[in-house]
């Protein structure tokens, strides 16, 4: 029994080695869009931080046409008050733009302005260089090697999930 608990407590440990590594990851995506975006004469952007849920929320924009805060809260599983904050710095970083149908003045709908694109982009070719490395290491899985690793995945975000619904 004891073995068992070590064991579990190791995948604990090693899970909260992961999550620390997952903020390391965002600092680096967020230096990287950082200097492409400066490199390709941004100045504008010299002192304006991009954090990756911006980014999130900008591809979500740009792949969902006509998505109001509610559909972009629930797309990426955040809340309609974290996606009002994080669409309103981004109107204010000059990356979106709000407005509203003439027949409906109620709903605010978003679309991407010339740099938010330029970001969107950026973030996207980050994000494939990143999916090549991953399909790289899980091509040597075999499949039910593969079939536990999505059990455990989903059964991880589901925990985590759990945890911050909780707060």
């Amino acid at each position: 029994m004891q073995n068992r608990e070590k064991k579990i407590q190791n995948l604990i440990s090693e899970l909260e080695v992961l999550i620390y590594q997952f903020n390391d990851l965002e600092e680096y995506e967020k230096q990287a869009l950082g200097d492409v975006l400066l490199e390709q004469g941004h100045e504008e952007l010299r002192n304006i931080s991009i954090s990756l849920a911006e980014c999130h929320v900008l591809d979500c924009i740009e792949r969902n046409e006509m998505f109001n805060t509610t559909a972009i809260a629930k797309k990426l599983n955040i809340t309609k008050g974290g996606i009002s904050k994080i669409t309103t710095r981004l109107i204010k970083k000059n990356m979106i733009e709000a407005y509203r149908l003439t027949n409906n003045q109620k709903e605010i709908y978003y679309r991407l302005k010339p740099l938010g694109r330029k970001v969107f982009e950026l973030h996207e070719t980050l994000h494939k260089e990143a999916e090549e490395v991953f399909k790289k290491t899980f091509s040597a899985y075999s499949q039910g090697e593969l079939e536990f690793a999505s059990r455990f995945l989903a059964d991880i975000t589901a925990a985590i999930r759990a945890t911050t619904d909780s707060k």
